[in-house]
């Protein structure tokens, strides 16, 4: 499948996408955000993808949308915008696979907000997170004001949202907002290694470690961990299970095949 904006390719359970549009430096506009989305229902479907990862070859990794200059715009169109946006990114937070991001450059305003969704995070020395929404009279969109604050802590994020300054590589790696930082050369190469080894885990374990993380941190403590003990017992039963324990015996590396 082919599209304007991104490149996708897949390969032994890894999908590697990569935002492409290095005339506008990966804005978000409209066309642009609805492949983002339709690349998400995309991914949703498929039955031979076990990790995601996303990067872009434009020498931002997105400046984001284009905010408000003057009281003419028209803003139906920008809520339009905001509205896709927002969607386009709830799409992508409900993938069962790990997601891992390659981020450089500038990664601002809904761009920013779209890395949240990302479960590993691996940036180049000269990555810049910026909100710049608030210096417009608008509120930040596209979910970070509730996924940020899960992700470094309220405290942190309060002070990036309202502060509205910039976070280098440094302030990204202590906040704990990154995981891995590297050069520019070396992170593309980075990430797809982090992605390579993922893919050589059970499928079912990924995903059903991913769900007791997000959807146990919105329970109460103790159903969060009674739907910890729930799933460890369920894949007690699979065939990865299994075959784990035997290649475990026969001192072999396993091979899972997500059932």
């Amino acid at each position: 499948m082919k599209y304007q904006f991104f490149n996708i390719k897949q390969r032994a359970g890894i999908a590697y996408v990569q935002l492409t549009d290095d005339v506008t430096q990966n804005e978000w506009r409209a066309p642009f955000i609805q492949e983002l989305r339709d690349i998400a229902i995309y991914l949703r479907d498929a039955t031979d993808v076990k990790v995601v990862v996303v990067g872009s070859s434009a020498k931002e990794f997105s400046i984001g949308s284009s905010l408000p200059t003057s009281h003419d715009e028209d803003v139906p169109e920008q809520y339009q915008t905001v509205a896709l946006a927002t969607e386009a990114i709830e799409q992508w937070a409900k993938l069962p696979y790990p997601i891992i991001m390659a981020i450089h450059g500038q990664c601002t305003s809904l761009a920013f907000s779209f890395a949240c969704v990302a479960d590993i995070r691996i940036i180049a020395e000269d990555v810049q997170f910026v909100v710049p929404e608030l210096a417009h009279g608008l509120v930040p969109a596209g979910g970070i004001t509730q996924r940020l604050p899960r992700i470094i802590g309220k405290g942190a994020a309060m002070a990036i949202l309202l502060g509205q300054s910039t976070v280098t590589a440094e302030d990204a790696m202590a906040l704990g907002l990154a995981t891995t930082k590297t050069t520019r050369e070396e992170l593309w190469d980075k990430v797809c290694e982090e992605a390579q080894h993922l893919s050589e885990l059970s499928t079912l374990s990924l995903q059903y470690t991913k769900e007791c993380l997000y959807r146990g941190s919105e329970l109460p403590f103790d159903q969060g961990l009674r739907l910890e003990l729930d799933v460890y017992l369920l894949l007690q039963t699979t065939h990865d299970r299994m075959e784990g324990v035997e290649a475990f015996l026969q001192k072999r590396k396993p091979h899972f095949i997500g059932e």
